[in-house]
């Protein structure tokens, strides 16, 4: 059964090829000490630490410290447009889900993938330019909902509910579609969504940041 739910969770991978010369991206934004520290601000010390074994409580500590030591580890990436194998290694632990009648076969487990914390604070500093970007050039839909500040789940609800009951006061009928839709993020093609991001305008780091962040 290990190797049933290894090769399930973990498929075989081609072997890992070295990246292209690096080039600093003279137009990049500059990282800065407040944006890790909002990052900080946002990671829980409760979350389990990747492979390197170092929790957010150790960076935030570090950070109050001397707050150029992170400055001068994630700024280079940031002007590379550049996400290191390092930093993609992971732990797997792979959980049962609870009542099902057999666990004989990997789709009753789930996993829950353990990052570097360093890697989890890059992420939330380019997810925010990425937010900051696709609203300043228009690219979010007037409903999103998920992943932007003050808005929730809630806030979708509202909106369905009132775009029901806005159609019901002249008597049409109104029906709703939900599609949940298996393994989305894993199945993103790198080279399309790079593209869909060079046409919406965002800036050309920040796309080579998240094709290296998908590559292998």
């Amino acid at each position: 059964m290990n190797n049933v739910l290894l090769d399930h969770f973990f498929p075989p991978k081609e072997p890992f090829s070295p990246p292209p010369r690096l080039r600093p991206d003279r137009s990049a934004t500059p990282l800065t000490t407040s944006e890790i520290a909002t990052a900080l601000s946002k990671c829980s010390p409760n979350s389990a630490p990747g492979p390197d074994g170092i929790p957010y409580s150790v960076w935030k500590q570090v950070n109050k410290i001397n707050p150029t030591i992170l400055l001068h580890i994630l700024a280079p990436l940031v002007l590379l447009g550049y996400h290191p194998a390092s930093l993609k290694s992971s732990n797997g632990v792979v959980l049962d889900k609870p009542g099902k009648p057999s666990y004989e076969s990997p789709s009753s487990f789930r996993i829950i993938v353990l990052i570097r914390t360093i890697s989890k604070i890059l992420e939330r500093i380019i997810a925010a330019r990425l937010l900051a970007a696709a609203r300043i050039r228009g690219l979010l839909h007037p409903n999103q909902c998920g992943s932007l500040p003050g808005l929730s789940t809630y806030d979708a609800c509202l909106t369905l509910t009132n775009d029901v009951r806005t159609l019901q006061r002249p008597r049409l009928k109104v029906s709703s579609l939900f599609l949940d839709i298996k393994a989305g993020f894993d199945n993103v093609d790198n080279k399309t969504l790079a593209q869909i991001l060079r046409e919406g305008g965002i800036p050309p780091y920040l796309v080579s940041w998240v094709s290296s962040f998908l590559g292998e």
